[in-house]
């Protein structure tokens, strides 16, 4: 579990908070899915998933056990370092997976 520490504190669930804790190892597809459901409901469309920042948000989201809406009352910059760990953890992991494939021809 990983936090991320907040520069600006901001509510969720009517408390104030400063850091917010995060999994996103214990991912599921289904958590996945749920984070496309959200961008729907918000009336986003979805772009490429590896690179959209709003998709990032909703993951983020779900790795936080947090609403979507509360990812988005973050400030600017709280709120960019939550989709660049997002981004990072899938970028990694994709070039682990390709290294791994490649080792095993």
């Amino acid at each position: 579990m990983e936090t991320l520490k907040l520069k600006k504190p901001v509510k969720i669930d009517g408390a104030e908070v400063t850091e917010i804790k995060y999994d996103l190892e214990h991912l599921t597809g289904n958590d996945l899915e749920v984070a496309l459901q959200d961008m729907k409901k918000n009336g986003i469309q979805v772009g490429t998933i590896e690179l959209d920042p709003s998709y990032h948000m909703a993951l983020f989201a779900q790795a936080a056990g947090i609403a979507y809406e509360d990812v988005k009352r973050m400030s600017a910059k709280d709120c960019k370092n939550a989709i660049s760990a997002v981004r990072y953890f899938f970028i990694a992991n994709s070039e682990d997976s390709s290294e791994e494939e490649m080792s095993d021809e």
